[in-house]
């Protein structure tokens, strides 16, 4: 059988899969075919000051390891080290060479390690744009490395190494990406346990989309009936429910915003009671431990409602959020535009309340901006003037969910898919008693 080619011998170095302890004993074995009975060293330069080197693998001459490769770029400073003379020449300048080592030198603490060679062959190893290490051939043979062409190796040693450290990087790489993938899925199935679990409310038909635009969202809603909060002021009637609905947006989304979002929700957990009414004393409340020492690089808008039946009146006011898309009989106006800032930025600003009379069959769609600034693939906004069109064109005895099937699938349309590049979160809230 002829022996393999180089290429052969390249071909089975790149269906390495092991790790990087492994890797140099597979060097060693891919240039014995070129340097039988020569060992393998891998000296760390990097960082290691002029003419000092540490030792970071050796395989001996019959292929056994004897120093593990456990660092192939150089993180552990727990390498031995070495700076005698013969370190010095070894890795002195940034080409491959030769260098024949005496027997006076022999006794050095690197040609100890080394196993004493007779001469040795140093190739500079090109990693990430910089000299990182070298990687030396020893052999007992004085002339064992007198042919070897110079240029040639450079090439072939940097080929083989690149082989095998490449995908070791690779594979760490993906470990390192789907741990954290791990631990971004595990928060976003805990903020989805926070959202409110579909509750009845009498006299209300609703329905929401909440969509992330990665795995967990920096948008959020709360939603609660209020009849059931011991509060003189809540008042039910005998068909309808008194009801209050939260609509937040922290800047930016995924994991960081996400974390901001439950914060946001832990906060509001927390809150029993407070000077004036509701929602205004809530989000006042929740502003001013939202808000932190430190500039935070977030903030969060947010958009709040408490309907009380009785009164058939809403308040709400809008924390630097889009307004609040109000339909009734055919016109849609808009409620909150332009109203107060966003949370955490003024720790000590008190929200103030407006207030809307509220009617049978009225209809109120609240989002994130989300919605309104999905794009398409020529950089067009789906806009408010377009939500409002679509919900002004809702025929009256639409129901709450149709309506969001149509407005989700006509942003769904115009972004050319159904996850758009900001999380996105609508309400649709329609007085039916």
């Amino acid at each position: 059988m002829p022996a393999p080619t180089l290429f052969d011998r390249l071909l089975a170095l790149s269906r390495f899969d092991g790790d990087a302890r492994s890797a140099l004993i597979a060097l060693h074995a891919h240039f014995d075919a070129d340097f039988a009975d020569s060992s393998l060293a891998l000296l760390l330069v990097r960082g290691q000051g002029a003419g000092r080197c540490r030792l970071a693998g050796l395989i001996g001459p019959d292929g056994s390891e004897h120093v593990p490769n456990l660092d192939p770029n150089g993180h552990r400073g727990a390498l031995p080290l070495f700076d005698d003379a013969l370190a010095a020449r070894l890795i002195d300048g940034a080409l491959p060479h030769v260098a024949a080592i005496a027997p006076t030198e022999r006794g050095l603490p690197l040609a100890q390690a080394l196993f004493a060679p007779a001469c040795a062959l140093a190739v500079p190893l090109a990693n990430a744009g910089e000299l990182s290490h070298w990687l030396v051939f020893g052999s007992t043979l004085a002339h064992r490395f007198d042919r070897v062409d110079a240029e040639r190796i450079l090439l072939h040693v940097n080929l083989a190494t690149s082989l095998i450290v490449r995908p070791i990087a690779l594979r760490q790489l993906t470990r390192e990406t789907e741990r954290q993938r791990h631990e971004i899925e595990s928060l976003a199935d805990i903020q989805k346990l926070l959202l409110p679990d579909n509750p009845r409310i009498r006299g209300l038909d609703y329905a929401v989309h909440w969509q992330p635009a990665a795995t967990a969202a920096g948008d959020y809603y709360e939603m609660s009936n209020l009849s059931e909060v011991d509060a003189p002021e809540i008042v039910a009637t005998e068909d309808a429910d008194a009801w209050g609905v939260i609509v937040g947006d922290v800047s930016g989304h995924g994991v960081a915003a996400a974390a901001e979002a439950m914060q946001f929700d832990a906060i509001l957990r927390t809150f029993q009671s407070g000077d004036g009414e509701p929602p205004a004393n809530v989000i006042s409340y929740a502003n001013r431990y939202f808000f932190s020492r430190r500039s935070r690089g977030h903030f969060m808008t947010v958009f709040a409602l408490l309907y009380r039946p009785d009164a058939r009146v809403l308040r709400f006011l809008s924390a630097g959020h889009p307004p609040l898309l109000l339909r009734r009989t055919g016109d849609v106006s808009l409620l909150g535009e332009a109203d107060q800032i966003p949370l955490g930025v003024l720790r000590d600003f008190a929200y103030a309340n407006n207030t809307h009379d509220v009617r049978r069959g009225d209809i109120f769609v609240l989002y994130t901006d989300g919605i309104v600034e999905a794009r398409d693939a020529h950089g067009r906004e789906f806009g408010i003037e377009r939500l409002r069109r679509l919900v002004a064109e809702t025929d009256a005895d639409t129901s709450a969910q149709a309506l969001r099937d149509n407005l989700v699938a006509a942003v769904h349309e115009h972004q050319g898919g159904g996850v758009g590049n900001d999380d996105q979160t609508l309400l649709v809230l329609h007085i039916a008693h």
